[in-house]
Protein backbone atom coordinates (compact mmCIF):
# COMPACT_ATOMS: atom_id res chain seq x y z
CA UNK A 1 0.00 0.00 0.00
CA UNK A 2 1.27 3.45 -0.93
CA UNK A 3 0.16 6.03 1.63
CA UNK A 4 -0.64 9.28 -0.17
CA UNK A 5 0.07 12.47 1.76
CA UNK A 6 -1.29 15.99 1.50
CA UNK A 7 0.39 18.94 3.24
CA UNK A 8 -1.41 22.04 4.52
CA UNK A 9 1.09 24.82 5.15
CA UNK A 10 4.28 24.82 3.10
CA UNK A 11 6.68 26.69 5.37
CA UNK A 12 10.21 25.72 6.33
CA UNK A 13 9.50 22.45 8.18
CA UNK A 14 7.35 21.17 5.33
CA UNK A 15 10.00 22.19 2.81
CA UNK A 16 13.19 20.92 4.45
CA UNK A 17 11.86 18.01 6.50
CA UNK A 18 8.37 16.64 5.82
CA UNK A 19 8.28 16.64 2.01
CA UNK A 20 11.80 15.13 1.83
CA UNK A 21 10.73 12.60 4.46
CA UNK A 22 7.76 11.57 2.32
CA UNK A 23 10.04 11.25 -0.72
CA UNK A 24 12.44 9.04 1.25
CA UNK A 25 9.69 6.71 2.49
CA UNK A 26 9.17 3.78 0.13
CA UNK A 27 5.56 3.33 1.24
CA UNK A 28 4.61 7.02 0.87
CA UNK A 29 3.93 9.56 -1.87
CA UNK A 30 3.07 13.24 -1.98
CA UNK A 31 -0.39 13.62 -3.50
CA UNK A 32 -1.13 17.28 -2.85
CA UNK A 33 -0.05 20.49 -1.15
CA UNK A 34 -2.01 23.53 -0.06
CA UNK A 35 -1.05 27.16 0.55
CA UNK A 36 -3.01 30.39 0.65
CA UNK A 37 -1.03 31.29 -2.48
CA UNK A 38 -1.69 29.02 -5.43
CA UNK A 39 1.55 30.14 -7.06
CA UNK A 40 3.52 29.12 -3.96
CA UNK A 41 1.65 25.82 -3.79
CA UNK A 42 2.44 25.08 -7.45
CA UNK A 43 6.11 25.94 -6.95
CA UNK A 44 6.29 23.70 -3.89
CA UNK A 45 4.51 20.88 -5.75
CA UNK A 46 6.97 21.17 -8.64
CA UNK A 47 9.94 21.12 -6.28
CA UNK A 48 8.80 18.09 -4.30
CA UNK A 49 6.90 16.13 -6.94
CA UNK A 50 3.36 16.56 -5.62
CA UNK A 51 0.56 15.60 -8.00
CA UNK A 52 -1.72 18.55 -7.17
CA UNK A 53 -1.60 22.05 -5.70
CA UNK A 54 -4.44 23.91 -3.96
CA UNK A 55 -5.10 27.29 -2.37
CA UNK A 56 -8.19 26.05 -0.50
CA UNK A 57 -7.68 23.24 2.01
CA UNK A 58 -11.34 22.21 1.72
CA UNK A 59 -10.68 21.37 -1.92
CA UNK A 60 -7.61 19.36 -0.97
CA UNK A 61 -9.61 17.46 1.64
CA UNK A 62 -12.06 16.48 -1.10
CA UNK A 63 -9.23 14.97 -3.15
CA UNK A 64 -9.73 11.17 -3.06
CA UNK A 65 -6.01 10.60 -3.67
CA UNK A 66 -5.12 12.06 -0.26
CA UNK A 67 -4.97 9.49 2.56
CA UNK A 68 -3.04 11.49 5.17
CA UNK A 69 -3.02 15.20 5.88
CA UNK A 70 0.03 16.78 7.50
CA UNK A 71 -0.83 20.13 9.10
CA UNK A 72 2.10 22.53 9.24
CA UNK A 73 0.12 25.77 9.35
CA UNK A 74 0.18 28.35 12.20
CA UNK A 75 -0.68 26.98 15.64
CA UNK A 76 -3.92 28.89 15.91
CA UNK A 77 -5.53 27.11 12.95
CA UNK A 78 -4.41 23.57 13.75
CA UNK A 79 -7.71 22.70 15.42
CA UNK A 80 -10.01 23.98 12.66
CA UNK A 81 -7.99 22.40 9.87
CA UNK A 82 -7.45 19.19 11.82
CA UNK A 83 -11.14 18.79 12.59
CA UNK A 84 -12.05 19.42 8.96
CA UNK A 85 -9.57 16.80 7.78
CA UNK A 86 -10.72 14.22 10.33
CA UNK A 87 -14.37 14.78 9.43
CA UNK A 88 -13.39 14.30 5.77
CA UNK A 89 -12.15 10.83 6.71
CA UNK A 90 -8.43 11.60 6.41
CA UNK A 91 -5.73 10.38 8.75
CA UNK A 92 -4.09 13.44 10.28
CA UNK A 93 -0.62 14.23 11.59
CA UNK A 94 -0.44 17.69 13.18
CA UNK A 95 2.79 19.51 13.87
CA UNK A 96 2.97 20.39 17.55
CA UNK A 97 1.10 21.81 19.33
CA UNK A 98 -1.96 19.77 18.50
CA UNK A 99 -4.12 22.80 19.39
CA UNK A 100 -3.97 25.90 21.55
CA UNK A 101 -6.86 24.93 23.84
CA UNK A 102 -7.42 21.63 25.62
CA UNK A 103 -11.09 21.67 24.56
CA UNK A 104 -10.03 21.80 20.90
CA UNK A 105 -7.45 19.05 21.41
CA UNK A 106 -10.10 16.82 22.99
CA UNK A 107 -12.49 17.55 20.14
CA UNK A 108 -9.83 16.41 17.68
CA UNK A 109 -9.19 13.19 19.59
CA UNK A 110 -12.94 12.50 19.73
CA UNK A 111 -13.36 13.28 16.01
CA UNK A 112 -10.60 10.83 15.08
CA UNK A 113 -12.25 8.11 17.15
CA UNK A 114 -15.65 8.81 15.59
CA UNK A 115 -14.25 8.73 12.05
CA UNK A 116 -12.10 5.66 12.81
CA UNK A 117 -8.98 7.36 11.48
CA UNK A 118 -5.57 7.99 13.02
CA UNK A 119 -4.57 11.25 14.68
CA UNK A 120 -0.90 11.86 15.41
CA UNK A 121 1.12 14.72 16.88
CA UNK A 122 4.42 15.89 15.41
CA UNK A 123 6.76 15.09 18.29
CA UNK A 124 9.69 14.10 16.11
CA UNK A 125 12.11 13.61 19.01
CA UNK A 126 10.22 10.45 20.02
CA UNK A 127 11.32 8.93 16.73
CA UNK A 128 15.05 9.18 17.34
CA UNK A 129 16.83 5.88 17.95
CA UNK A 130 18.32 7.35 21.11
CA UNK A 131 14.89 8.17 22.55
CA UNK A 132 13.50 4.71 21.81
CA UNK A 133 16.57 3.02 23.30
CA UNK A 134 16.38 5.19 26.41
CA UNK A 135 12.71 4.42 26.94
CA UNK A 136 13.48 0.70 26.62
CA UNK A 137 16.43 0.91 29.04
CA UNK A 138 14.36 2.78 31.63
CA UNK A 139 11.48 0.30 31.29
CA UNK A 140 13.92 -2.60 31.69
CA UNK A 141 15.18 -1.16 34.98
CA UNK A 142 18.73 -0.52 33.83
CA UNK A 143 18.76 2.82 35.68
CA UNK A 144 17.12 1.48 38.81
CA UNK A 145 14.59 3.96 40.16
CA UNK A 146 14.53 7.06 38.00
CA UNK A 147 14.41 10.23 40.08
CA UNK A 148 15.46 13.19 37.90
CA UNK A 149 15.73 14.34 34.27
CA UNK A 150 16.87 17.52 32.55
CA UNK A 151 16.68 18.68 28.95
CA UNK A 152 16.58 21.82 26.83
CA UNK A 153 15.60 22.76 23.29
CA UNK A 154 16.87 25.81 21.45
CA UNK A 155 16.42 27.33 18.00
CA UNK A 156 17.63 30.77 17.02
CA UNK A 157 15.36 33.19 15.21
CA UNK A 158 17.67 32.90 12.23
CA UNK A 159 16.38 29.35 11.74
CA UNK A 160 12.67 30.18 11.68
CA UNK A 161 11.35 33.68 10.85
CA UNK A 162 9.62 35.34 13.80
CA UNK A 163 8.21 38.35 11.99
CA UNK A 164 5.40 36.23 10.52
CA UNK A 165 2.54 34.44 12.30
CA UNK A 166 4.83 33.70 15.25
CA UNK A 167 4.56 37.39 16.18
CA UNK A 168 0.74 37.22 16.28
CA UNK A 169 -0.56 35.92 19.65
CA UNK A 170 -3.81 34.72 18.06
CA UNK A 171 -1.90 32.50 15.65
CA UNK A 172 1.09 31.50 17.75
CA UNK A 173 -0.50 31.10 21.17
CA UNK A 174 2.81 31.88 22.87
CA UNK A 175 6.54 31.91 22.40
CA UNK A 176 9.37 29.43 22.77
CA UNK A 177 7.41 27.10 25.07
CA UNK A 178 5.04 26.27 22.20
CA UNK A 179 7.65 26.53 19.44
CA UNK A 180 10.42 24.46 21.06
CA UNK A 181 9.78 23.70 24.74
CA UNK A 182 6.78 21.49 24.16
CA UNK A 183 9.17 18.94 22.64
CA UNK A 184 10.92 18.67 26.00
CA UNK A 185 7.54 18.51 27.74
CA UNK A 186 6.62 15.50 25.62
CA UNK A 187 10.02 13.83 25.54
CA UNK A 188 10.48 13.58 29.30
CA UNK A 189 7.04 11.96 29.62
CA UNK A 190 7.80 9.58 26.74
CA UNK A 191 11.20 8.50 28.05
CA UNK A 192 9.90 7.77 31.54
CA UNK A 193 6.49 6.51 30.35
CA UNK A 194 4.87 8.75 32.96
CA UNK A 195 2.61 11.77 32.48
CA UNK A 196 3.51 15.20 33.83
CA UNK A 197 1.13 15.98 36.70
CA UNK A 198 2.49 19.14 38.38
CA UNK A 199 4.55 22.10 37.15
CA UNK A 200 6.18 25.41 37.98
CA UNK A 201 7.66 27.80 35.43
CA UNK A 202 9.33 31.12 34.67
CA UNK A 203 9.43 33.12 31.43
CA UNK A 204 11.70 35.97 30.42
CA UNK A 205 8.66 38.07 29.48
CA UNK A 206 4.90 37.79 29.73
CA UNK A 207 4.11 37.48 26.01
CA UNK A 208 5.96 35.85 23.11
CA UNK A 209 8.63 34.62 25.52
CA UNK A 210 12.12 33.95 24.20
CA UNK A 211 13.23 31.93 27.24
CA UNK A 212 11.21 29.34 29.17
CA UNK A 213 12.32 27.32 32.21
CA UNK A 214 10.03 24.84 33.94
CA UNK A 215 10.09 22.18 36.62
CA UNK A 216 7.81 19.16 36.41
CA UNK A 217 6.72 16.30 38.61
CA UNK A 218 5.80 13.07 36.81
CA UNK A 219 3.10 10.72 38.08
CA UNK A 220 5.66 8.39 39.69
CA UNK A 221 7.37 11.24 41.52
CA UNK A 222 10.26 11.76 39.09
CA UNK A 223 11.30 15.42 38.90
CA UNK A 224 12.44 17.13 35.70
CA UNK A 225 13.84 20.48 34.68
CA UNK A 226 13.03 21.49 31.12
CA UNK A 227 13.87 24.64 29.19
CA UNK A 228 13.78 26.22 25.76
CA UNK A 229 14.83 29.41 24.05
CA UNK A 230 14.72 31.10 20.66
CA UNK A 231 17.79 33.29 21.00
CA UNK A 232 20.69 31.40 19.46
CA UNK A 233 21.17 28.53 17.03
CA UNK A 234 23.62 25.75 17.75
CA UNK A 235 23.29 25.64 21.53
CA UNK A 236 23.74 22.31 23.34
CA UNK A 237 20.85 19.96 22.42
CA UNK A 238 21.41 17.31 25.10
CA UNK A 239 19.36 15.56 27.77
CA UNK A 240 20.10 13.41 30.82
CA UNK A 241 18.02 11.01 32.92
CA UNK A 242 19.28 9.93 36.36
CA UNK A 243 18.46 6.75 38.28
CA UNK A 244 19.67 5.02 41.42
CA UNK A 245 21.77 2.57 39.39
CA UNK A 246 23.09 4.90 36.69
CA UNK A 247 22.26 7.64 34.23
CA UNK A 248 21.59 8.13 30.53
CA UNK A 249 23.32 10.87 28.57
CA UNK A 250 21.99 11.77 25.10
CA UNK A 251 24.32 14.07 23.16
CA UNK A 252 22.31 15.78 20.44
CA UNK A 253 19.12 14.18 21.75
CA UNK A 254 16.92 17.24 21.29
CA UNK A 255 18.16 18.01 17.78
CA UNK A 256 16.23 16.67 14.77
CA UNK A 257 19.51 15.87 13.02
CA UNK A 258 20.98 12.34 13.02
CA UNK A 259 24.23 11.13 14.61
CA UNK A 260 23.14 11.85 18.19
CA UNK A 261 24.31 9.27 20.72
CA UNK A 262 22.99 7.66 23.89
CA UNK A 263 25.36 6.42 26.60
CA UNK A 264 24.57 4.53 29.79
CA UNK A 265 26.82 5.29 32.76
CA UNK A 266 26.68 2.81 35.64
CA UNK A 267 28.96 0.94 38.05
CA UNK A 268 30.34 -1.12 35.16
CA UNK A 269 31.45 1.96 33.24
CA UNK A 270 30.05 3.59 30.11
CA UNK A 271 28.31 1.79 27.25
CA UNK A 272 26.91 3.14 24.00
CA UNK A 273 23.24 2.14 23.68
CA UNK A 274 22.24 3.85 20.43
CA UNK A 275 23.16 6.24 17.64
CA UNK A 276 20.48 7.81 15.46
CA UNK A 277 21.20 7.32 11.77
CA UNK A 278 18.22 9.10 10.16
CA UNK A 279 16.67 12.56 10.51
CA UNK A 280 13.93 12.54 13.14
CA UNK A 281 11.32 14.02 10.80
CA UNK A 282 11.97 11.27 8.24
CA UNK A 283 11.39 8.55 10.83
CA UNK A 284 8.28 10.41 12.02
CA UNK A 285 6.85 10.30 8.49
CA UNK A 286 7.78 6.63 8.06
CA UNK A 287 6.15 5.72 11.39
CA UNK A 288 2.88 7.43 10.50
CA UNK A 289 2.81 5.90 7.02
CA UNK A 290 3.37 2.48 8.58
CA UNK A 291 0.65 3.09 11.17
CA UNK A 292 -1.84 4.01 8.44
CA UNK A 293 -0.89 1.02 6.30
CA UNK A 294 -1.08 -1.44 9.20
CA UNK A 295 -3.92 0.11 11.18
CA UNK A 296 -1.76 0.44 14.30
CA UNK A 297 -1.24 3.41 16.60
CA UNK A 298 1.52 5.92 15.76
CA UNK A 299 4.34 6.49 18.24
CA UNK A 300 3.00 9.99 19.04
CA UNK A 301 -0.79 9.94 19.14
CA UNK A 302 -3.44 12.59 19.37
CA UNK A 303 -3.86 11.74 23.05
CA UNK A 304 -0.15 12.43 23.56
CA UNK A 305 -0.64 15.79 21.86
CA UNK A 306 -3.67 16.55 24.02
CA UNK A 307 -1.69 15.85 27.18
CA UNK A 308 1.10 18.16 26.02
CA UNK A 309 -1.46 20.94 25.42
CA UNK A 310 -2.63 20.51 29.02
CA UNK A 311 0.93 20.63 30.35
CA UNK A 312 1.77 23.74 28.32
CA UNK A 313 -1.38 25.43 29.61
CA UNK A 314 -0.38 24.58 33.19
CA UNK A 315 3.16 25.90 32.62
CA UNK A 316 1.85 29.23 31.31
CA UNK A 317 -0.53 29.50 34.26
CA UNK A 318 2.29 28.70 36.69
CA UNK A 319 4.45 31.44 35.19
CA UNK A 320 1.63 34.02 35.25
CA UNK A 321 0.52 33.24 38.78
CA UNK A 322 3.90 32.45 40.34
CA UNK A 323 2.83 29.14 41.84
CA UNK A 324 2.77 25.40 41.38
CA UNK A 325 -0.06 24.22 39.11
CA UNK A 326 -1.62 20.80 38.73
CA UNK A 327 -2.01 19.52 35.16
CA UNK A 328 -5.67 19.09 34.22
CA UNK A 329 -6.28 17.05 31.07
CA UNK A 330 -10.03 17.25 31.67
Amino acid sequence: MTVRWGIIGIGKVADIAIAPGIAADEQAGLAAVCSRSLDRAKAFADKHGADAAYDDYAQMLADPDVDVVYIASPNGVHAAQGLAALKAGKHVLVDKPLALAITDAKAMVDAAASAKVLLGTGFHLRHKATARAARDAIAAGRLGDVFYAEMACGAGKGLFPYDTWRADPELSGGGTLLHQGVHAVDLVAYLCDQPVVEVTAMLDKAEAEDVFVGSCRLADGTLANIASHSLRMGTRPDWTVFGTNGWLDARGGTSPAPDDTLDLHDDDGTSRLATSTAPAYATEVADFSSAVASGTAPIASGVDGMRAVAVADALYRAAREGRTVQVDVG
